[in-house]
């Protein structure tokens, strides 16, 4: 009973502990399954019109993009710098297959099975195919090898005998859906192009609007007052002008993205003295090795990443300095060491002769196969053929199937050949044989039968051994860099001191560079694509160091620019000078307006310059010799009265008096309304299809947000 007695007192004390764990344990599941929910909120690479695009979709395009450009290119991997790239086409298709998806579904614009079927079986062939299976030369598709490569995609792989082809066919199978992603998307932009060009039609009045500007040309004399006659340092220019042209002007400085102002200043990791040093002695090493070697070949591959090439070149393509020494050489002279850049290289000469520089090759290449025996019945009465006279080239066009470049010559020289692996024997036969002579080698693997259809003159040529040293930056030069700038960051790492040391410390200072979120580098440093992702996860103020394989960064937050607009602080200039010119014009017209002058040539003499004269200017002239671009010249071509000398005009470049000497309809202009209205609608296609998506882009809410996970 006191136990029970007890329990009633602290009755409230146990409700209260029991309730704080219930809710403990309701907060604890909420938050576990909360957390996936908060991270998918957070999970946006980019949002277009509402549409989130996940980090996790947007990588997993980049991974299918990034496999199709390996396969297509036939590399195992892309560089830092193409893979950035890579990601910021993705994303710029991404956006514009969303934005041109809503469009198109709005206007039930959709792209059918059979308008697919059609552009990859039919008479119109998709564009993207042809990319692919187009003759570089003609343009022809090869239709044939459409309706292979299809069939080929059905291929059971269990029917397949190894692992090797199952890989291939799935590769094969990932490549036609990036292409076929592509096809679709591209005719529904097509589409939807085409449907709002055509809302876009051409009338009989603007039809011979159109004609009537251009069919008249002018020659037009004018003597100019450049702008640069006048300092810009004496006209005054208030900030209450600059501000109010601001406003005026401030939709021209609408921005698509937040940006980020930086300086930075860059060391290249170049060798030191003490590296040049190293290696110089290295290289002496090699030439007293390659004077005693009785095997020249032996010390190039214990030195050199290029292997010995036991094959001759010509004196003429030698660099000047060893082409010098291979002039005067005799068998076994040694050159160098010689310092060339970045490098030191010891060169001993072999040996001399005269021969072609280069010949051009016909081939047929035969593999032996498992039976040697058969493979070479085979390549001989090949070999015999050719020998009784049939043409070598269609010969090669029948083993190849049908294949027109198979068997074309091609032009190689001895190097050349060496590069391709190709041995010694075969290369001197190559070069010893006469024009239009055939033979047949046997190499490891495979019988070729050549035909030198033709070769160059007999030159002077050469063998040399050579060993190319380079001298790289040592692990000491290294940190000593990286000691000298962490020095720095230590004593200057705030935004107070950054810039003024890096001056004084002879670094070149790159001070408030403007960077955006989608820039693959900074500067011209390969792969610095960290700088930028830094710049926008880190607060205004904050400096850091960034290690490269070729250089170092150091860096300095300076401004976040989160406006919608680009504030007038970084546009003061160009309004500035816009304004400059504006009232050197009024000074310009205001002085010469009061002289009252009649002529050209009182203008000019009053300016002390001369008359100038152009020529057959239309309307849509673009460039006016003399001038550039200057539209008031356009505009007194085409409604400027005959000889009537003109006030003092102002023009683009400075103030323009002119006067039109001559007007005379363009020879062989003849009005053409349904040519004309073809051609301005060809345009306005043209326009759409270059403009129509940038267009569409500025209607549309793009929230991007790659730079905070990329």
């Amino acid at each position: 009973m006191a136990a029970l007695q007890s329990i009633r007192k602290r009755s409230g004390l146990l409700i209260g502990i029991l309730g704080l764990a219930l809710l403990a344990f309701i907060l604890g599941d909420l938050f576990n399954s909360g957390s996936s929910l908060f991270n998918k909120f957070r999970d946006k690479a980019f949002v277009v019109n509402g549409d989130v695009v996940s980090t996790k979709e947007y990588q997993d395009r980049i991974t299918e993009m990034e496999e199709f450009y390996k396969m297509r290119m036939g590399i195992s991997n892309l560089s830092e710098d193409q893979s950035t790239q890579l990601r910021e086409q993705i994303y710029q298709q991404m956006v514009n297959e969303m934005i041109v998806s809503e469009q198109a579904q709005k206007l039930g614009l959709i792209v059918t099975d059979e308008e697919l079927s059609d552009m990859i079986y039919g008479q119109n062939i998709s564009p993207v195919l042809q990319q692919f299976f187009g003759d570089p030369q003609t343009g022809v598709v090869d239709r044939q090898a459409i309706a292979q490569y299809m069939n080929s995609l059905n291929t059971d792989p269990a029917s397949l005998q190894d692992d090797e082809q199952r890989m291939q066919l799935a590769s094969m199978q990932a490549m036609w859906k990036v292409i076929h992603g592509m096809i679709k998307t591209q005719r529904l932009e097509e589409k939807y192009t085409s449907l709002i060009a055509g809302a876009m039609l051409v009338n009989d009045v603007e039809a011979k609007s159109t004609f009537e500007a251009t069919k008249k040309r002018a020659d037009i004399a004018y003597v100019i007052q450049r702008y640069d006659a006048i300092p810009d340092s004496t006209v005054k220019v208030a900030d209450t002008e600059i501000a109010a042209l601001y406003k005026e002007r401030k939709n021209n400085f609408k921005l698509q993205t937040e940006l980020r102002k930086v300086s930075y200043f860059v060391k290249d990791l170049i060798p030191s003295a003490d590296d040049y040093a190293v290696v110089e002695k290295e290289a002496n090493t090699v030439r007293e090795k390659l004077t005693a070697s009785t095997n020249p070949e032996m010390v190039v591959a214990d030195y050199s990443d290029t292997p010995y090439r036991d094959v001759f070149e010509s004196v003429s393509s030698l660099a000047p300095n060893l082409k010098e020494f291979a002039q005067a050489a005799s068998a076994g002279d040694i050159l160098g060491p010689v310092r060339s850049d970045e490098s030191y290289g010891v060169y001993r000469f072999i040996d001399r002769t005269n021969r072609a520089d280069s010949v051009k090759l016909q081939m047929i290449f035969i593999p032996e196969g498992a039976d040697k025996v058969v493979s070479n019945n085979f390549a001989d009465s090949i070999f015999n053929v050719i020998k009784g006279g049939k043409d070598f080239a269609q010969v090669a066009t029948e083993l190849n199937q049908g294949n027109a470049n198979a068997g074309q010559g091609m032009w190689v020289t001895e190097q050349l050949l060496a590069q391709s692996n190709m041995d010694k024997e075969f290369i001197s036969s190559c070069f010893n044989a006469p024009k239009e002579d055939v033979f047949k080698k046997t190499s490891p693997g495979v019988i070729q039968i050549v035909r030198v259809e033709d070769k160059t003159a007999p030159v002077e040529k050469v063998k040399i051994a050579k060993v190319v040293l380079p001298v790289v930056v040592s692990d000491r030069t290294m940190n000593n860099l990286d000691n000298e700038l962490n020095k720095f960051l230590t004593d200057n790492g705030d935004s107070k001191n950054f810039e003024k040391a890096a001056k004084e410390q002879g670094y070149t200072l790159e001070s408030d560079v403007l960077i955006s979120p989608s820039q693959y580098n900074i500067g011209n440093v390969s792969g610095s694509r960290s700088v930028i992702h830094w710049a926008f996860n880190e607060k205004v103020g904050s400096v850091k160091k960034f290690d490269f394989s070729e250089q170092r960064i150091v860096a300095l937050i300076k401004t976040e620019i989160e406006d919608k607009y680009m504030p007038q602080s970084e546009v003061e200039d160009i309004l500035k000078a816009e304004i400059i010119k504006n009232k050197k014009a009024e000074k310009m017209i205001a002085e010469l307006s009061a002289k009252n002058l009649k002529t050209l040539d009182a203008y000019a003499q009053a300016l002390n310059t001369k008359v100038d004269t152009t020529r057959f200017v239309t309307f849509g002239t673009a460039n006016i010799m003399g001038l550039g671009r200057e539209p008031i010249m356009n505009v007194y071509a085409e409604v400027g009265k005959l000889n009537t000398t003109t006030a003092p005009l102002k023009g683009e470049n400075g103030v323009v008096i002119l006067n039109v000497l001559n007007k005379a309809d363009q020879e062989g202009m003849t009005y053409n309304p349904e040519r004309i209205k073809m051609e301005t609608q060809q345009r306005t296609n043209y326009y759409m299809s270059r403009y129509m998506l940038s267009s569409l882009r500025t209607k549309v809410k793009v929230e991007d947000n790659r730079v905070r996970f990329f």
